[in-house]
């Protein structure tokens, strides 16, 4: 299904990151899986994704922080930003909103949503 690039899953919780990367590859997309904001920014300078799965609640930098940084970047509009948080309230619902973030899906995660928006997004592409 993808024809190029990947996706970029950036959660500290390795279940989480094992779960989003066997679903997505299930479906044919190739994924790469960061455990921090660091390793994620290191990843995107070597090979922009063609979508970001952020998780928000993370140890050092926080997703918001990856985020405010990540949208000021000269490239942010050619990169979706899904957001995937059990920081599910209307704080930070309205922050990824006002940040630009593309979709929240809060966890646990409605699967069969996820897949539809991922195809949706990335066949607009």
């Amino acid at each position: 299904m993808s024809s190029s690039g990947y996706i970029l899953i950036v959660d500290d919780s390795v279940t989480n990151q094992v779960l989003l990367e066997s679903i997505l590859e299930e479906e044919g997309y190739k994924t790469i899986t960061v455990s921090n904001i660091k390793e994620a920014w290191l990843r995107i300078e070597k090979e922009r994704p063609r979508l970001i799965l952020l998780d928000l609640l993370m140890p050092n930098t926080t997703g918001v922080e990856f985020l405010q940084e990540f949208m000021a970047s000269s490239f942010a509009k050619h990169i979706p930003v899904f957001v995937v948080s059990a920081a599910n309230t209307s704080y930070y619902k309205e922050k990824c909103k006002a940040l630009g973030v593309n979709e929240f899906f809060p966890k646990p995660v409605d699967i069969k949503y996820l897949i539809s928006r991922v195809k949706q997004v990335l066949s607009n592409q």
